[in-house]
């Protein structure tokens, strides 16, 4: 299944991990019309959330830079 979700409606990114065994590792993002979406089984978990993170970050700064 595929989610497409545009930048500027991204919120919040949070990185999730569980304390269970094995550990269990999640990406929590939350919509500013707060919807809430969970996303696992990523091959590359650290590098998905920092290109994540980032590109939120990023197209944060570009739309406010450019209003």
């Amino acid at each position: 299944m595929q989610v497409m979700i545009p930048l500027g409606k991204i919120a919040t990114v949070e990185p999730v991990t569980m304390k269970e065994s094995p550990p269990e590792k999640y990406v929590h993002v939350v919509t500013v019309d707060s919807h809430d979406f969970w996303f696992m089984g990523f091959v590359s978990y650290d590098k998905a959330v920092h290109n994540l993170v980032e590109a939120v970050s990023q197209h944060g700064v570009a739309t406010a830079g450019g209003k």
